[in-house]
This record gives structure tokens, sequence and C-alpha cells, in this order.
């Protein structure tokens, strides 16, 4: 709102009071222009009013506080994952069972990938209940008295043979009890069917009699396609030998004595069982992208140590090439030498004969 609008009613107010009273004193015109001064003075100030009322902030009513969001967070049989609050409390209500853990604020969170379940074990404690989790929904807790812990640890179960080595008598400590036991992958016995040699395993093309240069070509290129195919299957073969080889190396267990007379395996056997590190044993898969492209990486050096190591044998073979050259040129030139000497030795000869004569 602009001024220059709110001069009018002033102007107009005071004329409309000269002209009203003209006989008046000057004091009374005064008197009257205050008046109207402060009439107007609310419109020249400009004020303005809410139109949308204010909201109040929130207030707790009295007797009350916030809410804590206590209580079971997971039912029975619900699915859970490592982390999940199943429970949350103020105290030790439900105690931590199998594969969950306490929180320092005594909420119970789930350790494992499985089902909720909500039991009482009196073999443990008489009224205390307990909050567990199971990798399967049908199992019931708790477990039967002496049964093995369940565990879940990413392995696939795989029946094996193996068979005592016998103990050598250097391998007996000085009270005749041996170092270590070697347990070994039983071998393949004679009745197993032998592997059958690759030319054999590949089906070798039919002859076609030579007629043309067609029949020719079409010829070489099927013995070409038949030598590239034995190439594959020997590679295949050999792959498979490595793979034998690696799970005969990861079924080969060497329990050594301990100093309580109990038999393990050591901690770098075991962690030598999954191989390098990014690689699966026997295969070429890798776990991760980093490690795959490690593999890579390796894999890129190992070429170029390759190339370098052949560009090294080339040179050294174009230097020996070389010197056995220079060697020759100079047996050459010193034969030539000698056979000019000689020369120059009987012409000279043969011209002091024919001044005596």
């Amino acid at each position: 709102m602009s001024f220059i609008q709110l001069q009018r009613p002033l102007q107009r107010g005071a004329a409309v009071t000269l002209r009203t009273s003209t006989t008046t004193s000057l004091e009374e015109r005064f008197a009257r222009l205050r008046i109207t001064l402060q009439q107007t003075n609310a419109a020249i100030q400009g004020r303005r009013y809410a139109s949308v009322k204010s909201q109040g902030a929130y207030r707790i009513p009295n007797k009350k506080t916030i809410a804590k969001k206590m209580g079971a967070k997971k039912t029975g049989d619900q699915y859970v994952i490592p982390g999940n609050i199943i429970y949350k409390q103020r105290g030790t209500i439900w105690h931590p069972g199998e594969n969950t853990i306490l929180g320092r604020d005594h909420t119970i969170h789930a350790a494992v990938t499985g089902y909720v379940k909500y039991y009482r074990d009196p073999a443990r404690h008489p009224t205390r209940q307990y909050i567990g989790v199971t990798f399967n929904r049908e199992d019931k807790l708790p477990y039967p008295p002496g049964a093995p812990r369940r565990r879940k640890l990413g392995l696939v179960a795989v029946p094996r043979r193996v068979e005592d080595a016998p103990a050598t008598p250097d391998a007996l400590s000085p009270s005749g009890i041996p170092l270590a036991v070697t347990r070994l992958p039983q071998t393949e016995t004679a009745e197993e069917k032998s592997p059958e040699p690759v030319e054999a395993a590949v089906q070798a093309p039919a002859k076609v009699p030579l007629k043309d240069g067609n029949s020719i070509i079409s010829a070489l290129i099927k013995e070409k396609l038949h030598k590239r195919r034995v190439l594959q299957a020997a590679a295949e073969k050999e792959k498979e030998r490595l793979k034998k080889e690696a799970e005969i190396r990861m079924n080969t267990r060497v329990l050594r004595l301990q100093d309580d007379y109990s038999y393990r395996e050591s901690n770098w056997e075991i962690g030598r069982l999954v191989g390098d590190v990014g690689t699966i044993p026997g295969s070429e898969k890798t776990d991760s992208r980093r490690a795959k492209f490690r593999l890579r990486r390796r894999k890129r050096m190992c070429s170029f140590n390759a190339i370098k190591k052949r560009k090294a044998a080339k040179a050294q073979l174009r230097e020996e090439y070389k010197a056995r050259v220079r060697a020759n040129r100079e047996k050459r030139i010193a034969e030539r030498r000698a056979f000019a000497a000689k020369a120059a030795a009987a012409a000279k000869g043969d011209a002091s004969g024919k001044v005596e004569a």
C-alpha cells in the first residue's frame, strides 16, 4: 500500500473540515485536523490481521509420559534375520535362548536367520521363560538333552570315506603315542571303470574319397575340427584331474597330538582347505567382484611375465646368433689372411728361385 493512496482521505477530510467551518478560529481547525489524523492513523500504518489461526504446540497430558513401546515385536514362528528385535523389555522378563542375544537395555535380538520360538527349559531353570530362533519352522525348543547344537555354517554335508594311515616309528612320542594321525580319502578300487583315452572319446570324422579340390578342402577342415575337439576333451580331462586332486587334498586330514593329549587339525591346515583368497578350490569361480578383479589381474600379470620371458629368450637367441655370425666372419677373415700370406710367401720363393737361376 503506497503512501500516495493514503493521502487522499486525509486531504478530503481536511477540505471538508475547512469548508464546513469557515468562521472558526485557527486552534479549532488544528484540533479537528488532529482528530482526523488519529482516525486515519491505522490506515496510514498499514496494519494487517491474521487470516489463518495458528496451531498450538503439542502438550503431554498430565500423569502421562512418552510411550516406550515395550513388548513383543515378533510372534512365534515368525521369520527373522540377524539383528531383528524380538522383544523389548525393562529387566529380564524373557531370557535369551537358542541363537539369540541380549542387549544392554535387555532387548532380545535374533543372532541367526530362522523362526522365533517362545519356550521354557526346566533343565536350565525351573521358572524362566526363553526366546530362541530355530533354522526350521517345524523344530521345537528346547532340543532333547544330549542332542548336538545346530549351527548353520553355509556348508553342504558330503559323505566322506576315510582311512587312517599307519603310524611310523619316527612319528611316536617317547611314551609310544603317535604324534600325528593322517586320515586319507579312500582311493578308487580296481573294480571301478578306468577312464577311456581322449582319442577314443572323440569320434573321428568319416573318410571322404578325394576326387577334387573341394573334397580335399573339406577333409582338411574336418581334420582340423577333429583335432580341436581332441584338445578340448584333453583340457576338460585335465580340469577334472585337478579337481579330483583338490578334493583329495581337502579331504586329507592330519590330526596332531595336542598338549591335552587330544588330536585335532592345525589352524593353518584348516585355513588351507579354502584355497587362495577369493577362489573356490578345484574351480575357477570367485566369491566376490573384488576377488574376480584380483584373479584377473593375477592372470594378466602371469601372461605379461610370460611375454617378457619369451622376449628375453628371443633376444638371447638373437645375441647368440650374432655372436656366432661374428665368430664365423672373423674365422673366415683369419683364414683368408693366412691363405694370402701363404700365397705371398710362395710367390716370393718362386721369384727368388728364378733370380738365382
